[in-house]
């Protein structure tokens, strides 16, 4: 590959990560279409511009300046892919903390065999035995097994959203 073949790509991945940029900070102040209307003409504008990127970004300034430009005093729109995000981060964290409770459980009742254990997790009963033929863990199948989750990310996604900017009401509006 030529160097110029690689400041190409180079350039093209800046380009990409900038306009990435703003679209995530645009999402929470202009409806999708108007957004990819936005995104598809700086886009082609700036493959248009004879002058280096870095010039060409210079004067297109901050993404979230940019996007603020663009919004022009816009009412705030929930951030839905962030949400997704968190939602997806916190069922991750509550996955791995219910793994290390279960092993914990399980290296104790290990340590002092033979012995079983019963604990409860965020309302999921938990049990763990070990004996000298065999060691293991459980866990109820009950209604807990998938709520808890449920609710974990659903409540992470509203908060990660910032769902209270739909119930906002404008200053303007108040007067």
């Amino acid at each position: 590959m030529s160097r110029t073949e690689t400041a190409t790509r180079s350039a093209g991945l800046r380009a990409s990560l900038y306009l990435q940029r703003l679209e995530w900070h645009l999402e929470g102040l202009v409806p999708r279409a108007e957004r990819k209307r936005i995104i598809r003409t700086l886009r082609d504008e700036i493959d248009a511009d004879m002058r280096s990127l870095d010039a060409v970004l210079e004067d297109l300034g901050s993404p979230r300046t940019l996007a603020g430009r663009y919004a022009e005093g816009g009412k705030p729109r929930p951030l839905w892919s962030i949400g997704a995000l968190i939602a997806g981060a916190a069922l991750l964290t509550y996955w791995i903390m219910f793994g290390m409770f279960v092993g914990g459980m399980l290296a104790a009742v290990d340590s002092a065999a033979p012995m079983s254990a019963d604990a409860v997790f965020f309302f999921v009963p938990v049990t763990a035995f070990s004996d000298d033929e065999s060691f293991g863990i459980g866990w109820s199948g009950g209604w807990a097994w998938l709520v808890v989750p449920a609710v974990i990310a659903f409540l992470s996604l509203l908060v990660g959203a910032r769902t209270w900017r739909l119930f906002r009401i404008d200053e303007l509006e108040a007067a």
